[in-house]
């Protein structure tokens, strides 16, 4: 190979579409290798994409394709000539793109195609140009990889010496961070590649480089407090444990960026108005931050503009609801004690003896009602067929006063209410209402076993579910229902020991997915992937979710004061003790007002009976 007469080719031709036909196989040889073991490894598919500011050098580049005709034998091979065709949208995976300059690879407009996807694409871009234009140029195009999250971006030239050179940039160095520094790779010897790794692992560590976090204060996962020793802000919980722990694994440190507003309408004026500050979403979409946790629910519409890892957390959405609700009313609580057919029964015999007596007895029909409710009578009839039935009636509803009267003590006694609900739609079929955050409202909308009752919820003015469980319990009497994770409300409840006054369905209204959310094509999205399986195949994860739960309730029931605590239960026993009595007081009042009832009743009929005797015997 004469490499004297290639570079004075190189150096008289006006245009770098003209040189030597060793220079053109040369080239063609590195993007065979390329193409053949390379993107044969990745892919099926491979995508070419020939862009070029100048006419020769888009016929050169012309040229090259077809002689690398041979090399499409394993992969499927779509072709895109952005001087002739009509721009082709969707994704591209795999792509080989042949350009001259910057704003070559700008007209292919590869950066939208691929821009609402979450995994990394790889891109070998062939830039053709000048000597002196290839270290601007090749700025230029890596600092489009960094800013794009092109993890995979490799550039080669073809220098005035025939060098086919292959630069990349790492983001993360000792010296410097998030930078596109041009770095040599690879370098082709004529036959193969010197390093047989393309596409180099650029995230082994971060060398203590430092990563935004945008931080939602939601305990427990993510607990806001500021270090007056340190002067700054200080973060724990569960998802600060699990962060750090991936930060020290990466070696990088963290900065805490606190954006946690006082309620979500006040979020959602905020947002993009760029006079007030930017909420957690728009800081990542405009690539502020590099990642956000605070209890941050995976939904379809943040997976429309960001990216996330898999799920850390799944939060069972569930109803609450007060107890009260379904206690025994007053009348209820006096025929509970016997079942619907020895209530029938024992009516069917008062009927049956009511009617033969007033066919036969008529005077002293109601001793029988008497005898059933424990009233004495004041002189024993004179038939014995009359005795006969009532000691029948004296024997028989004896036991039935003793266990009925037990029975009915020891019910209200323990306060006893009806069979509780097994879904929120029950709920909704007795004119309970729904309340939650407005997060939750949202998601509400979007499934359809609710949305078609969507009026039957309401939203407070704060993201925290305990706010929605506070709220509950500040409703008294009114019919509604909290909707909240498990993990808050079971952990809420008891350290408010508010758990014996309500009841948590067990039917999940829905499954959501907690998530750490970063821009799209953010760099660690596949590393934190690998790094959440691990952790959760370890049991750290489950470990460290129940120990922040534990921890939260525990401290939270240490900052209630202790007299406050006595002053509840005390409370609460006062309450208790109230209703209990309520209830027997209310038992007696119903039985007086029944005796009362059957002495008028007696009354009416001894009076009636008096004014029959005298017109017989007058």
């Amino acid at each position: 190979m004469n490499g004297s007469r290639i570079y004075a080719s190189y150096l008289d031709s006006k245009l770098i579409g003209i040189q030597a036909e060793d220079a053109n196989q040369y080239v063609v040889r590195a993007l065979k290798h390329v193409i053949q073991d390379v993107f044969a490894q990745l892919s099926t598919t491979l995508v070419i994409t020939l862009a070029t500011t100048e006419v020769k050098i888009d016929k050169w580049f012309e040229n090259v394709v077809g002689d690398l005709a041979s090399a499409w034998e394993s992969v499927s091979v779509q072709m895109l000539h952005v001087n002739h065709l009509p721009h082709v949208p969707g994704r591209k995976y795999c792509n080989l793109l042949l350009v001259d300059s910057y704003q070559a690879l700008l007209s292919t407009q590869i950066t939208e195609d691929n821009a609402g996807y979450d995994d990394h694409e790889y891109y070998f871009i062939f830039l053709q140009t000048r000597d002196a234009n290839i270290p601007y140029e090749l700025q230029q195009i890596l600092d489009h990889c960094l800013n794009n999250f092109w993890l995979h971006c490799n550039v080669m030239v073809q220098t005035a010496q025939m060098e086919v050179l292959i630069y990349s940039y790492y983001p993360y160095t000792s010296e410097r961070c998030q930078s596109a520094q041009p770095q040599l790779v690879n370098r082709f010897d004529g036959q193969r590649m010197l390093h047989a790794t393309m596409f180099p692992d650029k995230l082994q560590q971060l060398h203590q480089c430092p990563l935004t976090v945008v931080v939602w204060n939601s305990p427990p996962f993510v607990e806001l407090n500021w270090d007056d020793q340190a002067g700054q802000l200080d973060a724990i919980g569960f998802e600060i444990t699990l962060v750090k722990q991936m930060a020290q694994h990466l070696n990088c440190s963290l900065i805490l960026y606190n954006v946690t507003l006082e309620t979500i309408a006040s979020y959602q004026k905020n947002w993009g108005n760029g006079r007030r500050p930017m909420g957690p979403l728009e800081l990542l979409m405009k690539r502020h931050a590099n990642l956000s946790v605070g209890n941050f629910r995976k939904t379809p519409g943040r997976n429309r503009i960001l990216t996330s890892p898999m799920a850390h957390y799944y939060a069972p959405l569930v109803a609450t609801v007060a107890i009260k609700h379904f206690r025994f009313g007053q009348l209820t609580l006096l025929y509970f004690p016997f079942q619907s057919g020895v209530w029938l029964l024992l009516l069917v015999a008062v009927v049956l003896h009511g009617l033969i007596y007033m066919w036969r007895w008529r005077p002293i029909g109601l001793q029988v009602l008497e005898l059933l409710l424990g009233v004495t009578l004041v002189r024993l009839p004179r038939s014995w067929l009359q005795r006969v039935i009532y000691a029948h009636w004296l024997y028989g509803s004896i036991p039935l006063r003793v266990v009925y009267q037990s029975l009915l003590f020891h019910f209200i006694r323990l306060q006893l209410f009806e069979q509780l609900p097994d879904s929120f739609e029950q709920l909704l079929e007795s004119n309970f209402r729904g309340m939650c955050t407005s997060n939750i409202l949202g998601m509400l909308r979007e499934m359809p076993q609710a949305a078609h009752s969507y009026e039957n919820y309401i939203s407070i003015p704060s993201p925290f579910d305990e706010a929605v469980l506070d709220t509950l319990h500040q409703m008294g009497d009114g019919r509604y229902f909290a909707i909240t994770g498990l993990d808050p409300a079971t952990a809420h409840l008891s350290a408010t020991n508010r758990q014996n006054s309500y009841h948590i369905l067990s039917q999940y209204i829905n499954l959501q997915q907690v998530v750490i959310y970063m821009p799209k094509h953010s760099y660690f999205k596949e590393l934190f992937n690998d790094m959440l399986r691990h952790l959760d195949a370890s049991g750290c994860i489950d470990f460290w979710r129940r120990a922040a739960f534990a921890e939260y309730s525990r401290r939270t029931v240490q900052q209630r004061s202790l007299s406050q605590m006595q002053d509840d239960q005390q409370v609460e026993r006062q309450n208790e003790q109230l209703r209990q009595l309520i209830g027997i007081y209310s038992l007696i009042g119903t039985l007086y007002a029944l005796s009362i009832l059957i002495f008028c009743a007696e009354l009416l009929c001894h009076r009636l009976t008096k004014r029959k005797m005298v017109q017989r015997l007058l």
